[in-house]
């Protein structure tokens, strides 16, 4: 909508009912994601999210009409393998922080290649327990656990550096040791000792 030669864009704040979806196969269109996961509830939108080329990202928006579906899709997919094409690379599904204004990928866009047919050959499905797919999915997901902890602890290694550093520094050693006179003193008044 233009305002005074500028475009303006309306967002919708991001309600509790909203998913980010991670892991999508690359031949996902906004309407396979939201007829996958139709089966949760109602979808009120459903967008992959797409590079400046147009690509696919991988990840995507699900917003459900309400809380109880996008709880039933949250806990479902965590704890089994939610296949969206043939290949049994399962998707993640997390609670949206915030809204994207993504506009998405539609079915209409997505190049209708012979791989595009092949991975289209199955709909979304959950991989049934001892199948190769749900073996096979499961490792994704343990790969996909094992990245976010190793991610989780460089994150926490690069914290701790940047509080040594700041704690070596000489205003906070000054504020330590007067932190320190100061506790001394009340185990003094208070006729406790420090060690």
């Amino acid at each position: 909508m233009p305002l005074r030669g500028k475009q303006l864009r309306v967002r919708f704040a991001c309600h509790s009912a909203s998913l980010t979806v991670r892991n999508l196969p690359q031949y996902v269109s906004n309407e396979l994601l939201e007829e996958a996961f139709s089966v949760f509830g109602q979808v009120e939108r459903a967008v992959v999210i797409v590079d400046d080329r147009g690509r696919p990202s991988g990840k995507g928006i699900v917003e459900f009409s309400g809380k109880p579906a996008a709880r039933k899709a949250l806990d479902r997919c965590s704890e089994g393998s939610f296949l969206l094409t043939t290949f049994p690379r399962p998707v993640t599904v997390e609670p949206m922080d915030q809204l994207d204004d993504e506009e998405g990928l539609p079915e209409k866009l997505v190049i209708k290649n012979q791989q595009f047919h092949k991975e289209r050959e199955q709909p979304p499905r959950f991989a049934q327990p001892g199948s190769f797919e749900y073996e096979y999915a499961m490792r994704w997901k343990a790969l996909i656990e094992m990245e976010k902890q190793q991610q989780d602890q460089v994150d926490l290694l690069k914290h701790q550096g940047k509080l040594f550093t700041y704690l070596d520094s000489a205003p906070s050693r000054r504020i330590l040791s007067l932190i320190l006179i100061s506790l001394s003193i009340l185990g003094l008044y208070y006729g406790t000792t420090l060690c």
